[in-house]
C-alpha cells in the first residue's frame, strides 16, 4: 500500500510556539466543556426520575445541533463576524444556559435548555478547527493541537471523578452529579473570555452555501466512498448505546456493574486515554494492513466491547473494555476520514468530510438516540433495573452486520488505484 504521506513536500514554515500553545489551550477548553457533562448528565437525569426514552431524547439534542451546525457556522461566522468573536460570544451565552439547565427539574425544561445549548455549542467545534487551521502554515500538524481536546476531555473527567468521590465520602447517599452542568458552565465562561484573546480570524470573503457538503453526494458514484458513507451511518446508529447508556450500566446496582458514580466516570475516561495511544498506531496500521483491514478492525472492536458488556463480569474486564474505544474511534472514524480525503479531489474534500459528519454525528446519532431509548425502556425490569445483556445484543447485531457488509463491499485494490489517480491529478494540476 502506498504510504499516506510519502509524497515529496517542501518544508513548511515553522509554526511559532506561542500560537501553538494558545490554540492548544483553545482545544483543551473546547472539549473539556463537553466532557464535563456528556457522561455524567445521564446519571443526573436518572436521579431526577427521567425515563430511558427521555434520557436519550436529551442526548439527541447534540445530533440536532450537529445537523444545524453548518447552517449556523456558515451563515454567521463565515459571513458576518470573526470566528473568534462569534465563538467567544456563543460560549458566554452557553455558560448562562448551562446554569439554567442545572436548575431544571423536569424533562421539558431540561430538554428545551439543552437543545438551545447544543444548537449553539456544536458549531463551535467546526469553528475552533477553522481558527486552528487559519493560523497554522502546516495543516498536517493539526493533530498535535487537536489532541489537546482529547486531553481536556480526560482531565475534566478525572477532576469530576475526584469531586464526586469527595462528596461520596462527605455525604454518603447524597449525589452531586448534577454539578457537572455547573462545571461545564464555568469552563464555557472561561472559554468565551479566552476566545477574545485568540488571533484574529476574519470571516470568509465569499459567502458559501452552508450545506455545500451535499455536493459531495456525486462521490457516491465511487463504490468505496458509497460503502464508507453508508457503513459510517449504520455504525453511528449504535453509538448512543455506548455514549448514552454505558454510565447507567456501570452504576446500576444489581443488574448493572454497580460502580460508584466517581468510579464509572473515571472508567469511561479510559476510552479517551486509549484513543490518544491508539492514534499513534493508525499510520503504521494503514501502511502495513491497508485501509480495508484497518477500518474493519475498528468496526469489529464495537461488537467485542458490547459482548463484554453483555457478559457483565468480571468487573475488571468490563472496565478494561472501555479501552476498545481507542480502536473504534481511531481506526474507524479517523481512518475513514483519511479514506475520504484520498477518494475526493481537492476541490470537494471539505464537502466530502462534511457529508460524512452530517450522516454520522447528525442523522445517525439522532436515529440511534431514539432507538437506544426505546430498547432500554423495552428491557426495563419490574424491579427497576435493566436486562443489559439483551440491550447490548442490539448494537452487537448492528455492528456485526456493518462489519460483514463492509468486508464484502470495500475493495482495497480499487481504493489504492483511485487514491493514486487522484494524487497524480492533483500533482499535475499543481504543476
Amino acid at each position: 500500500m502506498t504510504p499516506i504521506d510519502d509524497a515529496p513536500l517542501t518544508r513548511a514554515p515553522r509554526v511559532p510556539a506561542a500560537p501553538v500553545a494558545r490554540l492548544s489551550i483553545m482545544m483543551f477548553l473546547q472539549f473539556a466543556i463537553w466532557g464535563s457533562w456528556a457522561v455524567l448528565v445521564a446519571g443526573h437525569m436518572r436521579n431526577l426520575g427521567f425515563s430511558d426514552p427521555q434520557i436519550n431524547l436529551v442526548y439527541l439534542t447534540t445530533a440536532i445541533g450537529a445537523m444545524l451546525s453548518p447552517l449556523i457556522a456558515g451563515w454567521i461566522a463565515d459571513r458576518f463576524l470573526p470566528n473568534q468573536v462569534f465563538t467567544g460570544g456563543v460560549h458566554l451565552v452557553g455558560a448562562a444556559l448551562l446554569v439554567v439547565a442545572w436548575r431544571q427539574q423536569t424533562f421539558n425544561g431540561l430538554f428545551a435548555v439543552v437543545l438551545a445549548y447544543a444548537v449553539l455549542y456544536m458549531p463551535t467545534i467546526a469553528l475552533t478547527n477553522a481558527i486552528a487551521f487559519h493560523h497554522m502554515p502546516d495543516s498536517r500538524k493539526f493533530g498535535f493541537i487537536r489532541v489537546w481536546g482529547t486531553i481536556g476531555w480526560i482531565v475534566i473527567n478525572w477532576v469530576m471523578s475526584l469531586y464526586l468521590r469527595m462528596w461520596e465520602q462527605w455525604a454518603p447517599g447524597a449525589s452531586r452529579i448534577g454539578d457537572c452542568l455547573v462545571a461545564a458552565a464555568i469552563l464555557s465562561a472561561l472559554m468565551g473570555l479566552y476566545c477574545f484573546s485568540l488571533p484574529h480570524t476574519p470571516p470568509s470573503k465569499q459567502a458559501q452555501n452552508p450545506y455545500a457538503f451535499l455536493d459531495a453526494l456525486k462521490l457516491t458514484a465511487n463504490r468505496n466512498f458509497a460503502v464508507l458513507l453508508v457503513i459510517s451511518f449504520v455504525v453511528a446508529i449504535e453509538l448512543p448505546f455506548y455514549y448514552n447508556l454505558t454510565f447507567l450500566f456501570l452504576t446500576e446496582p444489581g443488574t448493572g456493574i454497580g460502580l460508584r458514580e466517581s468510579q464509572a466516570n473515571l472508567a469511561m475516561s479510559l476510552g479517551q486515554i486509549a484513543e490518544v495511544l491508539i492514534m499513534l498506531l493508525l499510520a503504521p496500521a494503514l501502511r502495513y494492513l491497508g485501509m480495508r483491514t484497518t477500518i474493519l478492525l475498528g468496526i469489529l472492536a464495537w461488537p467485542l466491547r458490547y459482548a463484554i458488556f453483555a457478559l457483565g463480569q468480571p468487573t475488571w474486564l468490563v472496565v478494561a473494555a472501555q479501552g476498545l474505544h481507542g480502536i473504534c474511534y481511531s481506526f474507524f472514524f479517523v481512518g475513514g476520514m483519511i479514506a475520504v480525503e484520498r477518494l475526493a479531489s481537492k476541490d470537494i474534500r471539505a464537502s466530502a468530510q462534511g457529508l460524512i459528519v452530517f450522516a454520522t454525528n447528525g442523522v445517525g446519532m439522532l436515529i440511534g438516540s431514539l432507538l437506544a431509548g426505546q430498547v432500554a425502556n423495552f428491557f426495563l425490569l419490574e424491579t427497576g433495573g435493566h436486562a443489559w445483556a439483551k440491550i447490548f445484543l442490539v448494537p452487537i447485531a448492528i455492528t456485526v452486520v456493518a462489519a460483514v457488509a463492509y468486508a464484502l463491499l470495500f475493495n482495497e485494490r480499487r481504493f489504492r488505484a483511485d487514491s493514486e489517480r487522484i494524487e497524480r491529478e492533483a500533482a499535475a494540476a499543481h504543476a
